[in-house]
């Protein structure tokens, strides 16, 4: 087939189409054309000419959107950027390493890169809050992220594509030269340029942080430490993005691996590892970021995957839909401790979330199959030098603050409004700290802050709990 008909007229119901994410060739067919003859009769013909195409069936709405792509990228003549296309390579790439060393001095978890008409702003998120350190010229930004993409990563496309999502991994050769552990980018093209953002995790070496160090309360721990003594079952923790769920799990393998004297085997599926884990054997899934769709597979293969090799207990980093929950599932009715994260605003919406994503109820309501159901967030902690007293801030506060915390902080031997501190909005001298670029002095952070701590539930689920829930008595389970 030459190229002049290679794309079909919109009536063909057929499209040989040059997927840039995949960089595959498929043949796209109308599903709702499929039995027509003609249509039947162009796709043996594309497959004869084609044999290495897959072919898929696609509604005619996609079908017109991928024709319509494809002939804007034969028009335009360029498919994306390659590193041959690249300038002072080296010198971009020592800066996205200054950014590095930066963040992890003054512990930013992420660093956000936005592109605009004329404008690039750089800001780095520590202790939850986003700080512009830097802003430079609209093409900076986009030539930071291509050199990233072209030549710091080890698990990426060849070619750069801002205008459509795309995912990398940094090669551990430039981490280890600012002493992380591992980062991951992502962008995405906006209405009014490009924004990617290089989530940073700091090499700490195998000193995971115990429960304690994280903000889990004595009574939590201890019934932690019980829910891991179990042979098997499901551990599911929950909370948003960005709340510490990684960091915990790290910190319940450990605490699985020391319990077990570490003559049993722990392995962990994570996208990507978010630190070492002594005596776990921890596996990255690769794969191709931008397909949602092969994402999903590989999650499903490695969890499949790991249960035939020999494990006591697997930690899938996430389970991201109702495959995944089965093999999670699967696992655990096997003898297999399990150990995952599920997005949910409450341990006792962990149950009803798997519901909503296809689980049949009467599977996961079983305290032996679920064994422990948390929830966690991070509050910011005070500044334990600069930190305001209520006695000197009440007078700052509305009727309604003052009437509010007066009401909710009245608990006989818990709590009194006059325990209560506030956020030092300047700061001190022992909560600042200066964000230095390139040997200048960009920005401050802390200003009260010294950092944050778990927030968290810890319920260990028994059969009167799960009557409660399949009765929908939510607010009864939870007393």
């Amino acid at each position: 087939m030459t190229r002049e008909n290679q794309y079909q007229d919109e009536d063909s119901g057929v499209l040989l189409y040059h997927n840039p994410e995949t960089r595959e060739t498929e043949i796209l067919i109308d599903e709702h054309r499929r039995n027509q003859s003609t249509v039947q009769t162009s796709v043996m013909r594309l497959l004869g000419e084609h044999a290495r195409s897959s072919t898929r069936f696609v509604s005619r709405s996609v079908l017109q959107n991928c024709r319509q792509a494809q002939v804007r990228q034969a028009a335009s003549g360029e498919p994306g950027l390659s590193l041959k296309d690249l300038a002072d390579v080296s010198q971009r790439q020592a800066e996205v390493l200054g950014y590095f060393q930066t963040a992890r001095q003054i512990g930013s978890s992420d660093i956000h890169v936005t592109t605009s008409p004329g404008l690039t702003r750089i800001e780095m998120r520590v202790h939850g809050d986003l700080v512009t350190v830097a802003e430079l010229g609209e093409q900076d930004g986009e030539s930071l992220a291509a050199t990233i993409i072209l030549s710091m990563c080890d698990v990426t496309e060849v070619q750069f594509f801002p205008m459509r999502k795309q995912d990398g991994r940094v090669a551990a050769t430039f981490l280890k030269k600012v002493g992380l552990f591992g980062a991951r980018y992502s962008h995405t093209p906006t209405a009014d340029g490009l924004h990617f953002v290089m989530r940073t995790i700091n090499d700490d070496g195998d000193r995971v942080p115990s429960l304690e160090q994280l903000g889990f309360l004595p009574a939590q721990v201890v019934l932690v430490q019980r829910i891991l003594r179990l042979p098997e079952g499901m551990v599911i923790l929950s909370g948003p993005t960005g709340s510490g769920k990684s960091t915990t799990l790290r910190s319940f393998s450990r605490i699985w691996l020391e319990r077990t004297g570490f003559l049993k085997r722990l392995l962990t599926v994570e996208d990507p590892p978010e630190g070492r884990i002594a005596g776990a054997i921890q596996t990255p899934i690769i794969c191709d970021k931008a397909d949602e769709a092969e994402v999903r597979r590989a999650w499903e293969r490695a969890i499949s995957s790991a249960l035939r090799l020999d494990p006591d207990a697997i930690m899938p980093g996430e389970l991201r839909d109702l495959i995944s929950i089965l093999a999670g599932i699967f696992a655990a009715q096997t003898g297999h401790l399990v150990m995952s994260t599920l997005h949910t605003n409450s341990a006792l919406s962990i149950p009803e979330r798997m519901i909503t994503m296809g689980v049949e109820a009467a599977l996961i309501l079983d305290a032996q199959l679920m064994v422990g159901l948390i929830s966690q967030r991070l509050v910011k902690t005070l500044c334990p030098h600069c930190k305001v007293p209520w006695a000197q801030k009440k007078a700052e506060l509305s009727e309604e603050q003052r009437t509010y915390l007066e009401k909710y902080c009245s608990e006989p031997g818990l709590c009194r409004p006059e325990d209560l501190y506030f956020r030092h909005p300047e700061g001190c001298e022992h909560c600042r700290k200066a964000v230095v670029l390139n040997g200048r002095t960009v920005a401050t952070v802390g200003h009260g802050v010294t950092g944050r701590s778990v927030v968290a539930e810890v319920i260990r689920p028994d059969a009167r709990l799960f009557r409660l829930l399949k009765t929908g008595s939510k607010e009864a389970a939870r007393r």
